[in-house]
């Protein structure tokens, strides 16, 4: 037994003597590298040289060389000095660490910085082991009594300290289902703003304002969560806007998305969207749909959106609403009759055909005299096919086409209609069972001439329904044409390749 303890002081006064001095001047020379790097690190390695491997050189050459018992009073200060210093090194180690997180936060401000109760909760856990140690390693203190007592003064301080124990339950919990993090952008309990910190008992949240609320825990936990950055940044703003009734809604459309592509920050894909909201004279509103990549750019991306808005509608024509200085006396009977062209409006649309112009001006007059001008949307159906209307149609404005459906449902493209052409009649003739359709590309204004009014001029007019009748023919051989070949592309088979085509 002599000789073990005799072997077991050499081996702790070859460690005193050898290893001691060789850790001492390597640390020092490590400090000395780390300073001169200006490196935060430099307090840790202090701490760890001046104080923590003396401390550990007393307390070896106490148990290991004069073997001294944990109970004597030297030891335990000593063992308490020595636990202390390397609780100090983790605490300097620790603070570095959550130094760069918050510095990483501050310098790039989309990133999304670790919640404060998270970087403090490191510290706390170090500070409680190291609390266990003394007590139960070094001062062997029997700690099952302490926890019966602090079970008995828990139960009160938690009934004294209800509200704030429930901030620090909704706290936890907040982190824990994580609806958002530090640097998310959220709307709850009538807050909108940047989320800046989440501690133990409140979140802090700023507003666009720069006014930085917080909020107890126990109120987010209980409200609704907008959050404006889960799954992902990617944002729907909507933005109303109202055009004059005057406008037709194809050109109102065409004005809102012009503005709406030329706004800086609004996204390709997905595209803008125009919505028709309200139909109503004087106004009617439109809903603009937009993409943004963040939430926290709508205000500006709003506001040059409704700046573009006036230039668009100048270089569109389509007027915008002047509430400040218009008023609006609506007469209905008086308005539908203004809204109505007069009869030299009408006749002027009618002479835009080169056939109907060439006529006499008793004819023109007669035509013009029942025409009723109507406008068509595009994509609009001018004539359906299935109607056994045969009024003659005159496209005054825009453009058209002429497609029939195929056996199999498809849509065939037959001809198309420019301003200035004549049609009508090939929408009923009586010997198609394939009624053909006329659909508006553009926005268009046609003009329709009674059927008894166009028989009547054509009955004096043998030239006109010789075109008429010539131009139906045309159109009829066109579109059997078109299905024959249609029909003869589906019947072919793909053929396979022989073994003379493969070499």
């Amino acid at each position: 037994m002599t000789s073990l303890l005799e072997e077991q002081a050499a081996v702790w006064a070859i460690v005193l003597v050898v290893f001691l001095p060789i850790t001492i001047i390597g640390m020092g020379e490590v400090e000395e590298r780390l300073r001169q790097r200006d490196s935060p690190f430099t307090r840790v390695a202090s701490i760890l040289r001046v104080w923590t491997i003396p401390l550990f050189a007393i307390l070896a050459l106490l148990r290991g060389m004069l073997d001294l018992e944990d109970s004597r009073l030297v030891v335990r200060l000593i063992g308490t000095a020595f636990v202390l210093s390397i609780a100090a090194a983790g605490l300097a180690l620790l603070r570095i660490i959550v130094a760069r997180f918050e510095k990483r936060a501050h310098v790039d401000s989309d990133e999304r910085g670790l919640p404060r109760i998270l970087l403090a909760l490191p510290r706390l856990l170090l500070v409680l082991a190291v609390g266990w140690i003394l007590l139960e390693g070094v001062w062997g203190v029997d700690l099952s009594a302490a926890f019966a007592a602090l079970g008995v003064t828990s139960l009160i301080i938690s009934l004294a300290l209800q509200d704030t124990l429930s901030g620090l339950a909704s706290g936890l919990l907040l982190l824990s289902d994580a609806p958002f993090q530090p640097g998310d952008w959220i709307k709850a309990v009538d807050i909108e703003g940047r989320v800046e910190d989440i501690n133990w008992r409140s979140s802090r949240i700023r507003d666009r304002n720069g006014d930085l609320y917080i909020v107890p825990n126990a109120n987010l936990a209980a409200a609704e969560i907008v959050n404006y950055y889960q799954p992902e940044k990617l944002h729907r703003i909507v933005v109303t806007v109202q055009v004059a009734y005057s406008n037709p809604p194809t050109l109102a459309k065409e004005m809102l998305l012009d503005a709406a592509r030329s706004t800086p920050g609004v996204r390709e894909e997905p595209p803008p969207d125009v919505k028709v909201v309200t139909v109503d004279d004087p106004l009617m509103t439109y809903d603009i749909q937009m993409w943004i990549d963040d939430h926290k750019d709508s205000p500006r991306i709003r506001s040059d959106f409704g700046s573009l808005v006036w230039y668009a509608s100048h270089r569109h024509d389509v007027p915008l609403p002047s509430p400040a200085y218009d008023l609006y006396m609506y007469d209905g009977v008086r308005t539908t009759e203004e809204s109505k062209p007069t009869r030299a409006e009408v006749r002027r649309r009618v002479c835009v055909s080169p056939l109907i112009s060439q006529l006499d001006d008793a004819d023109i007059d007669r035509i013009a005299a029942d025409a009723e001008p109507k406008r068509f949307a595009r994509g609009e159906v001018i004539i359906d096919g299935r109607t056994s209307s045969r009024d003659l149609y005159i496209l005054a404005e825009g453009a058209a086409r002429i497609v029939v459906s195929a056996p199999d449902g498809a849509t065939l493209n037959i001809a198309e209609l420019a301003t200035g052409e004549v049609f009508g009649v090939i929408g009923t003739a009586p010997t198609r069972q394939d009624r053909p359709r006329v659909v508006a590309v553009t926005d268009c204004e046609v003009v329709v001439v009674n059927e008894a009014v166009a028989a009547e001029v054509a009955s004096r007019t043998p030239e006109l329904s010789t075109v008429f009748n010539r131009v139906v023919r045309a159109w009829e051989r066109r579109i059997d044409r078109m299905l024959e070949s249609y029909a003869a592309t589906q019947r072919e088979e793909p053929k396979l390749p022989t073994e003379a085509g493969a070499e």
